[in-house]
């Protein structure tokens, strides 16, 4: 609802604009008087409130992409080549399910380790031979120690 005060030919009117419905109807009550009037607008009165952001194309420079490369899943067919199975994060050594000369498959449960007060699985990553357990139950080890040495 605005109020408005209009002087026409020296005569004061006291204007009420109760609303303007999608038909350009408006509601207005002058001086105390009801009224439905037809709003007539030109094109120039029809602006957005909303302003129109306007933007140029992003332009990728050289080796933007690295970044999304880098991030992609790693194809089904690539298998881990690393030696060694290292910690992925801080924590504490649980349990170890396999031994110097156990052989692995791809998900078996390696050890378990506990970091911020949650068990944490260390799954294989391919089949193999264990090597060399590189760490004993209780020991605290820290990211990238090394757990295991494969082959």
């Amino acid at each position: 609802m605005k109020k408005y005060k209009f002087t026409i030919n020296e005569n004061d009117y006291n204007v009420v604009i109760k609303g303007v419905d999608d038909d350009n109807i408006a509601e207005v009550e002058v001086n105390g008087t009801p009224y439905s009037i037809q709003v007539h607008q030109s094109q120039a009165q029809k602006t957005p409130k909303t302003p129109i952001l306007v933007r140029k194309e992003v332009q990728n420079k050289p080796g933007e992409n690295k970044v999304a490369e880098k991030l992609a899943p790693m194809p089904i067919t690539a298998k881990p080549s690393a030696k060694t199975i290292n910690a992925p994060l801080p924590g504490s050594v649980l349990k170890i399910n396999f031994n110097q000369g156990d052989p692995f498959k791809d998900g078996d449960v390696l050890m378990v380790m506990e970091s911020m007060k949650m068990e944490n699985n260390i799954l294989a990553e391919r089949s193999g031979t264990i090597v060399r357990v590189a760490t004993s139950v209780g020991a605290t080890v820290m990211q990238d120690d090394v757990l295991f040495e494969i082959q």
